[in-house]
C-alpha cells in the first residue's frame, strides 16, 4: 500500500505539472493586451495566496484591490483567471452593455458537475435550456395577472408571520424562513407549509440554499481550479471535498424531487391545487416535464433564501436605527391608519416605506460579489484584456457603498431615495443588486413585492427594538454577515412587541380575513422519490 501511495502521488505530481503547464501555454495565447493588474503570484501555482481566507466576506477581501490595483484587477490561478470589478460603470458595461459576451456562469465543477447546480437556471449555461428556464419562471413572476396571485398569497404569508410573530417573537428567524418558503412553495407546488412549527420543505429549502452559498464561491474549492482531482483517489490528503460533495448532491436532488413527486402524486390523486409545476405538466411533454421540474427547484431555492437575507438584514437595522421606524410608523399611521393592515395596492402612497425597502437592498446586498459571470469570447476594457473563460467578480457590496454615490454609506437612511427641494434621489442599488444584464434576477418584482408587504405590516402593529442586559442596558448586536454568495447577518436578538394593544386586537382579527390553512405535510411525508 506504501508502494502504491508513493506511486500514486508522484502520479499525481506529473498529472499537476502538465495540467499547470497546458492552463499556462492558453492562458499566454494572445497577449496583445495585458490582463488587468494584480498581485504578482507563485510560480506554477499563480495567486492561490491570494483568494479570500475562510470566514471573511469576499467583498471586503476584493475591495482591498481597488486602492492597490485600480477599479479592475485580476488574479490568476493554475491558469484560470479571475476579474474583479469595483467600478459600478465598468460592470454595467460589461455585464449589461456586453451581455452578449458575459452571461456565461463558470463551469464550477465542485458545484456544476458534482453536485448538479447547473441544471438550476442560477448556474445554467448560457444555453438554450438557460432561456426556457427564464421563460418558465417568467409566465409566473413577469405577468401583470401572475404578479396579482403573488401579491395575495404573499398578503396572506405576511398576516400569517405577524402572527407567528406575536405568539413567539424570540423565533424570529424561524419565522422569516417560514414566511418566505411558504409564499414560493405555494405558488410552485401548490403546497401548503406547516401553519406553526417546523416545515421539512421550508428547511430543507434553507439547508441547501446555505450549501449553495458555501458550494459557489469563487476559488474556494481546489476542483474547480484542478478539475483532474475530481478522479484523484480517496486515500490522498485533500480530497474530502468528494465526501461534501456526496452529502451536497444528496441534498439537492431530495430539494428537487421530493416536491416534484408531490404534485405528480397530488394530480394522480386529483387533490393538487393550481400551481406553476401542474399546470407546467399539464401543458408538457415528458421531455420538457425535466426542465420544468428543474424550473421549480429553481423558483423554490432563488425565492426563499434572498428574501430571508433581506428580511433579516431589515429587522437587524430596525434594532439601530429607532428614528427611522419612527419615521416609517408615522407614515403608516397618517396614510393607513390603524384600522387595516396596509397592501401591496398602497404603495404608491407609501414613499418612506418604499425608500426603507430600497435602503434595505443598499445597506447590505443580499449577494454582495453577486453570482459570478464568465466571458464566453475574449474581450478589452479600459484597455486590459479579458481571456475568454475569465470569471467576473463584480463587487456589489461596494458599488452600493460607494461614498461618492451614496453619502455616509455605512448609514441607514431611507431618505437618500426621495427627491426633495435640496436632495436628488440617489440612485436605486437594485441596478446592482438583482443582478445584470441577461442574468438580472426574473423574479426581482416578486420579491421586491415581499419585502414591501411584509416590511409596511410589521411596521404597522410592532415595535422593534434592542434587547436589554440584566441593568436593563440596551445590548448592541454585532454588525457582522456570514460570507458567501448568498449573505446573512449573524444571528442577533431583537425585542418585537406590538405598538399597542389596538395593533395586537388588529393582528389578531386579520386571521379572519385569512385563515391558516390546512398543511400539506402528512401528503408529503407519503411521496416516494
Amino acid at each position: 500500500m506504501a508502494v502504491l501511495s508513493t506511486f500514486g502521488l508522484f502520479a499525481l505530481f506529473g498529472i499537476v505539472v502538465a495540467y499547470v503547464i497546458n492552463r499556462l501555454t492558453q492562458s499566454n495565447n494572445g497577449r496583445g493586451r495585458p490582463l488587468p493588474p494584480g498581485p504578482k503570484g507563485l510560480p506554477l501555482l499563480g495567486n492561490v495566496n491570494d483568494l479570500p481566507k475562510p470566514g471573511m466576506l469576499e467583498c471586503h477581501h476584493w475591495l482591498k484591490h481597488k486602492d492597490l490595483y485600480g477599479p479592475i484587477s485580476s488574479i490568476t490561478v493554475l491558469g484560470q483567471t479571475f476579474v474583479i470589478i469595483n467600478d459600478a460603470q465598468i460592470a454595467i458595461e460589461m455585464l449589461r452593455d456586453r451581455a452578449a459576451l458575459h452571461s456565461a456562469r463558470p463551469h464550477m465543477v465542485f458545484s456544476s458537475d458534482m453536485i448538479g447546480w447547473k441544471n438550476t437556471l442560477a448556474f445554467s449555461g448560457y444555453t438554450d435550456t438557460f432561456k426556457l428556464h427564464r421563460k418558465n419562471i417568467a409566465k409566473v413572476a413577469g405577468s401583470t395577472t401572475s404578479l396579482k396571485v403573488f401579491d395575495r398569497v404573499q398578503e396572506e404569508e405576511a398576516v400569517h408571520f405577524l402572527l407567528n410573530l406575536l405568539s413567539s417573537p424570540e423565533n424570529l428567524f424561524d419565522h422569516i424562513k417560514k414566511e418566505a418558503g411558504a409564499v414560493i412553495l405555494k405558488i410552485t407546488y401548490g403546497y401548503n407549509a406547516e401553519p406553526h412549527g417546523k416545515d421539512l420543505l421550508v428547511d430543507m429549502a434553507g439547508k441547501t440554499m446555505h450549501e449553495f452559498a458555501d458550494a459557489t464561491v469563487a476559488g474556494k474549492w481546489p476542483v474547480d481550479i484542478m478539475p483532474f482531482l475530481r478522479y484523484a483517489p480517496e486515500w490522498l490528503p485533500g480530497t474530502g471535498f468528494k465526501a461534501t460533495a456526496r452529502a451536497m448532491t444528496a441534498q439537492l436532488r431530495q430539494t428537487t424531487e421530493q416536491p416534484y413527486e408531490f404534485v405528480k402524486q397530488q394530480m394522480r390523486e386529483g387533490k393538487h391545487k393550481t400551481s406553476f409545476l401542474s399546470q407546467a405538466i399539464e401543458n408538457s411533454t415528458p421531455e420538457m416535464e425535466q426542465l420544468h421540474k428543474w424550473s421549480a427547484s429553481s423558483m423554490y431555492l432563488g425565492g426563499a433564501d434572498t428574501t430571508v437575507s433581506a428580511l433579516m438584514t431589515f429587522f437587524l437595522v430596525m434594532t439601530l436605527y429607532p428614528d427611522v421606524q419612527k419615521k416609517a410608523q408615522e407614515e403608516l399611521d397618517r396614510v393607513i391608519g390603524s384600522g387595516r393592515l396596509p397592501t401591496s395596492a398602497d404603495k404608491g402612497t407609501l414613499p418612506y416605506i418604499d425608500a426603507v425597502v430600497n435602503e434595505t437592498h443598499r445597506w447590505h446586498p443580499v449577494a454582495p460579489m453577486a453570482l459570478p459571470h464568465s466571458s464566453t469570447e475574449e474581450d478589452t476594457i479600459r484597455g486590459y484584456r479579458i481571456p475568454k473563460g475569465a470569471l467576473l467578480l463584480p463587487n456589489n457590496w461596494w458599488f452600493t457603498h460607494d461614498p461618492a454615490v451614496y453619502p455616509d454609506p455605512e448609514q441607514f437612511r431611507p431618505e437618500r431615495f426621495l427627491d426633495t427641494p435640496t436632495h436628488k434621489a440617489e440612485p436605486d442599488p437594485r441596478t446592482w443588486t438583482f443582478g445584470y444584464g441577461r442574468r438580472v434576477c426574473p423574479g426581482r418584482y416578486v420579491a421586491d413585492n415581499a419585502l414591501f408587504i411584509t416590511i409596511a405590516q410589521v411596521l404597522a402593529v410592532f415595535n422593534i427594538e434592542k434587547p436589554v442586559d440584566a441593568n436593563g442596558k440596551p445590548v448592541e448586536p454585532a454588525l457582522e454577515f456570514e460570507p458567501g454568495v448568498v449573505s446573512h447577518p449573524v444571528p442577533y436578538r431583537a425585542i418585537i412587541k406590538p405598538r399597542s394593544e389596538v395593533h395586537e386586537k388588529l393582528i389578531k382579527q386579520s386571521e379572519l380575513q385569512y385563515p391558516w390553512e390546512p398543511s400539506d405535510a402528512k401528503a408529503l411525508a407519503t411521496v416516494k422519490w
